[in-house]
């Protein structure tokens, strides 16, 4: 609570950076099984940082972001440079986009769980750097960026690279930057989530 009224502030005096407060910052507890009952992205062009876990291995979190033709089509991934990041990929999957069976056998798989054709795999950056956003540290796996191709729902499956690990990670979708007071209990959130011990579930 100390560090959430810091915060908050130093964002009334204007001391926090206001790219920090930009990324609408948030925390999921949401478990999406399939694409059916992926995460929804109700305005997928603003710029996000969405913490979420991995809470078992081999598990995949499910995405989904509704564009139209032309749209800015961004998705970054991040670790939290905290107790229990795991480093994560994902696999970008919707209409207009390369075949699937060219991104192998993956993503062909996760291409028909999502009812599409087409899929790119993220490739993270071999040596990712760390960098810092409002106090806290993150490791920029790598970002995404293209246009969408075609209307549709594009839809985001996000994995552990160590099909076996467990943790942390922040995704990082859109690129709108939009400013104001809701961020702060985002920031809030996602404090709490970078501070918070990493507990898996028994079994993981």
């Amino acid at each position: 609570m100390r560090r959430f009224a810091l915060i908050a502030s130093l964002f009334a005096i204007g001391l926090l950076p206001a790219t920090v407060l930009a990324h609408a910052p948030s925390v999921t507890e949401t478990t999406t099984n399939s694409p059916a009952e992926a995460i929804v992205l109700d305005d997928p062009t603003l710029s996000r940082a969405i913490g979420a876990t991995i809470d078992q291995p081999g598990e995949i979190d499910w995405y989904r972001m509704d564009l139209s033709a032309g749209d800015p089509l961004v998705v970054g991934m991040t670790a939290p440079d905290a107790t229990g990041a795991v480093a994560a990929t994902f696999t970008l999957l919707g209409p207009g986009l390369p075949d699937a069976a060219a991104a192998g056998p993956d993503a062909a798989r996760l291409a028909e769980a999502a009812g599409v054709a087409g899929a790119l795999a993220f490739e993270p950056v071999a040596d990712p750097p760390r960098e810092v956003h409002g106090g806290l540290g993150f490791i920029n796996l790598g970002t995404m960026r293209l246009e969408a191709p075609a209307d549709g729902s594009y839809f985001v499956a996000v994995q552990a690279l160590d099909p076996a690990a467990t943790g942390k990670y922040v995704f990082a979708p859109g690129v709108r930057e939009e400013f104001g007071l809701d961020a702060i209990a985002g920031m809030r959130d996602l404090v709490a989530f970078f501070e918070a011990p990493w507990e898996p579930e028994a079994g993981s």
